[in-house]
């Protein structure tokens, strides 16, 4: 006498979950090129426009304008860190060097659009540097 072995309830369930997962898979759209990565930016903070939701850095002598959302989910807002901790754009000062890390805007080329804003914690001698090096560029 041979033994057959029960199908098991679940199996079938299973199963079609599984080519159900499969097949969603197949047909999640790929990511577009400008979902890729974030270009970076480094300058000194010139100035917040809350109304029109930018900032201006000073970028190797020319002004570069970012779009910020400033609220938000964490998934869409900019997000701004001072010295590695979270800030709020009203608490950046003129002057600070800012990395900006950045994507152009799909609907305008020439917009560009910030990720994420950090001001580290620069020392005192280099930003007398970068101090020196803009005036010499200017004057």
């Amino acid at each position: 006498m041979q033994w057959e072995r029960a199908p098991r309830p679940g199996a079938r369930l299973c199963a079609g979950a599984l080519a159900v997962l499969v097949a969603l898979a197949g047909a999640m759209p790929v990511r577009a090129a400008d979902e890729g990565k974030s270009e970076r930016s480094n300058g000194k903070f010139v100035s917040y426009d809350a109304a029109r939701q930018s900032i201006a850095i000073k970028e190797a002598g020319r002004e570069q304008t970012y779009q910020v959302k400033a609220e938000g989910s964490v998934l869409t807002r900019t997000t701004l860190t001072m010295n590695g901790k979270v800030a709020k754009f009203e608490d950046l000062k003129p002057g600070m060097i800012v990395i900006v890390y950045w994507k152009p805007d799909t609907a305008d080329a020439n917009k560009r659009n910030a990720r994420k804003v950090d001001a580290p914690k620069v020392p005192k001698e280099f930003q007398e540097d970068v101090d020196a090096a803009e005036k010499a560029e200017s004057g």
